[in-house]
């Protein structure tokens, strides 16, 4: 409840801000505060009672105003950074992270990679079995397989770029290079877009009801779908789709001796796979934090470039004004490349980093140039010979001076700004954005493996409700599986009871306390 109060008091806030009451907006602030504050005080004595309940109490899901939901996702997704960050939080996404092998990276590939190892020549200990089976399942075997074949398709994505984009005739003439980047490309689309499209499982706990399991409240396909575009990284993968997808389209179906616009297409769609996989690095301690602050000096930077396209435009203007008067085919039919507004942002995008493009105010500068209106409009080859204005020097320093040392030291200064708000807060952070890669490798099968697994499990899953609605009038299957329900549902009972008594005692003592 204290957590749902402060998420419900945040949402209000951000209501209220928009309507400019600052009194009411730091009231409801502080009240959202209050009461994350206590959820943290109440996980914190509870994981000191017990620790084992404790952790499974922030995965289960409980329905409270009607709100179907567990502690640890309704913290991420309102941002709750102290909640997450605790030991109790941290603990149980370790147990998921290492699927219950161990508590750290070494101990997991010992007991589970080594000792799995050893089943092999030793068939007859099970114990090593189910160690390497949870190892295999685990969302770290996850993780690491699905960046191993991520790199895999880089090298061949760079090797098909670099040496096989030839003039294509028919499917023969597709290497090998470019097929597995195509088919890694369908696996890892479908794979992401089930995740999205798809309700995932929640986690079997033992305080979980079987009667609210069967009511949970989904989310809408609208509100999946805007979570995931909300992601930084999902970003870049929809930008690598678009962009190879698009490559391959012009390829197949508009091809040309030299592909000049394939090559670019597949060239940005490889610069953005290469960016995307930054994303491996986030789960380290250290360096996860330094891609942290990368990807929010770039948010800062593009909500900047508005102010950078206004200088550069009104300089820009001023420029070919002087330079070029009275020219009137700015929009040249000939084709996109040609329009008059690269020429207008050219010069003042190049003087923010210092080029100062003093020779190209001099009279005739271009060469070869003509001064025959008819001759640049007909050829765009041919560039219009400028005029010299003694006013363009005067720009151009009063120019460089604004976007130098003011502009420029007013980016750093953003930069600097930013990068210790991120400091302060790197490890709540780190820990914050680890739990939605532990949530997203939970299920995901990595591609292009996903292609081959997913429908043998389809099949599985078929093959297993034919076999229950065929045996399911089986008196003594129904007897047992009632009196098993019985006893499951008795053991959940004592337990939740025993946490409710817990948190009641512990909400008197928090709410004296703080």
């Amino acid at each position: 409840c204290a957590l749902l109060a402060s998420c419900l008091y945040s949402k209000m806030a951000y209501k209220v801000k928009s309507t400019k009451d600052q009194s009411r907006y730091d009231d409801m602030r502080k009240q959202a505060r209050i009461y994350e504050e206590r959820s943290v005080y109440l996980q914190s004595k509870l994981y000191e009672e017990n620790a084992a309940l404790a952790m499974e109490l922030v995965v289960t899901e409980f329905s409270v105003w009607d709100i179907t939901i567990s502690p640890l996702e309704c913290a991420h997704e309102n941002m709750m950074l102290d909640f997450i960050s605790q030991s109790c939080c941290q603990r149980r996404l370790n147990k998921i992270w290492y699927n219950d092998i161990g508590g750290s990276l070494k101990g997991v590939l010992k007991k589970g990679l080594l000792n799995g190892c050893c089943f092999c020549f030793d068939t007859d200990n099970e114990h090593d079995e189910s160690k390497l089976r949870k190892f295999v399942c685990s969302p770290l075997a996850r993780f690491g397989l699905h960046y191993a074949f991520f790199f895999a398709a880089l090298v061949c994505y760079s090797a098909f770029l670099l040496t096989e984009l030839d003039f294509i005739d028919g499917l023969q003439s597709v290497g090998p290079y470019e097929w597995i980047v195509y088919i890694h490309l369908l696996g890892d689309v479908l794979e992401q877009y089930r995740h999205v499209g798809l309700k995932e499982p929640k986690f079997p706990t033992d305080l979980t009801d079987i009667y609210e399991s069967k009511t949970l409240l989904k989310h809408s396909w609208l509100y999946r779908v805007k979570s995931y575009l909300y992601n930084f990284w999902n970003i870049l993968d929809v930008i690598s789709y678009i962009l190879t997808v698009t490559a391959m389209l012009v390829r197949f179906f508009k091809p040309t001796t030299t592909n000049n616009l394939t090559r670019r297409f597949y060239s940005l769609g490889l610069f953005t796979m290469y960016m995307r996989f930054l994303h491996i690095i986030l789960v380290e301690r250290k360096l996860g934090p330094k891609i942290i602050m990368i990807k929010e000096m770039v948010k800062e930077l593009l909500r900047f470039i508005g102010i950078l396209l206004i200088f550069m435009m009104g300089v820009g203007v001023l420029y070919h004004a002087n330079m070029y008067p009275k020219h009137e085919d700015m929009w040249n039919s000939a084709g996109w490349t040609y329009w008059r507004i690269w020429k207008i942002m050219y010069i003042p995008y190049w003087q923010i980093y210092g080029f100062n493009f003093l020779d190209s105010f001099d009279a005739n500068s271009t060469t070869p140039c003509t001064t025959i209106q008819s001759e640049w409009e007909s050829n765009p080859d041919i560039e219009r010979c400028n005029r010299y204005d003694w006013v363009l020097i005067v720009i151009a320093a009063f120019y460089m001076l604004i976007s130098n040392l003011l502009l420029v030291n007013l980016v750093i200064a953003l930069f600097s700004f930013r990068f210790r708000r991120v400091q302060e807060n790197s490890g709540k952070l780190w820990r914050y954005l680890r739990y939605e890669v532990i949530m997203d490798y939970r299920t995901i099968i990595p591609a292009p493996l996903n292609l081959i697994i997913r429908p043998i499990l389809s099949c599985m899953s078929i093959y297993r409700k034919l076999r229950r609605c065929r045996h399911g009038n089986d008196v003594h299957n129904q007897k047992t599986d009632q009196e098993k329900k019985r006893k499951d549902e008795s053991l959940r009972k004592n337990k939740r009871n025993k946490i409710k008594t817990l948190q009641s005692v512990h909400a008197v003592n928090c709410v004296l306390e703080i």
